[in-house]
């Protein structure tokens, strides 16, 4: 799977990945307000053709209402839509969203944000997560996101806002796919996707073998490969 990338997971590369052994792809991180209420954004940020699928359009949201309307507007170009609750960056923390929203005070929040996508389309509703402090943590979101009407998420095994931390779990340092193993245990009902480790295909085997997880997704390993798969 190709891992939604800001400036690279575009139409063009989406394509070559997938001329080359990737199963699904994911937009870059998208503004559900933005793409739901601005034609001229939508045109600039999100092109696709025929050959572009299965597609998963991945947005970024902090309102429920924003979220439906451009899962709506989606809908018709894509085969799933995405929560973004992961993304570490300076701008998700001004704007509230991405891994920002993983506060325990935000948790109704998301869930009503994922409850209202899936009431709205009749195509499935994805999320994608960083790890929470503890294993624990992460099991709850995911079960709790789940029982939203989550029919897929990502886990991507490393903290959130994660810039001070060192080592394993940190932005840099090696992903803690060994929490997937744990967290796939518990959640049997919908498909987990590990996310982390992967610069050669020998990873993919790895990551699969060792997490048991249903897919695999690839970001900064696929942008130095595009035949990673």
């Amino acid at each position: 799977i190709l891992a939604p990338m800001v400036g690279a997971s575009e139409l063009a590369f989406r394509l070559l990945c997938r001329k080359y052994g990737a199963q699904v792809a994911y937009t870059p991180m998208m503004s559900a307000p933005k793409f739901a209420t601005d034609p001229s954004y939508r045109s600039a940020e999100f092109q696709t053709c025929a050959a572009d699928r299965p597609l998963v359009c991945h947005f970024a949201a902090n309102d429920a209402a924003d979220f439906a309307a451009a899962a709506i507007a989606a809908q018709p170009f894509c085969d799933a839509i995405d929560l973004n609750l992961g993304c570490p960056q300076r701008t998700a923390y001004l704007g509230h969203f991405g891994s920002y929203l993983l506060d325990r005070k935000d948790r109704s929040l998301i869930c009503d944000i994922v409850r209202a996508g899936a009431a709205a389309v009749s195509i499935p509703i994805f999320v994608k997560i960083r790890l929470l402090d503890k294993v624990e943590e992460t099991i709850e979101l995911c079960q709790q996101l789940e029982r939203a009407g989550a029919s897929l998420i990502a886990v991507h095994a490393r903290y959130r806002a994660s810039w001070e931390r060192k080592g394993a779990g940190a932005r840099d340092g090696p992903a803690l796919l060994d929490q997937i193993a744990v967290l796939k245990q518990h959640i049997t009902s919908i498909p987990i996707i590990a996310n982390g480790n992967v610069i050669t295909y020998d990873d993919v085997e790895k990551n699969l073998e060792l997490t048991g997880a249903d897919g695999v997704m690839s970001a900064e390993g696929i942008l130095d490969n595009p035949a990673l798969f």
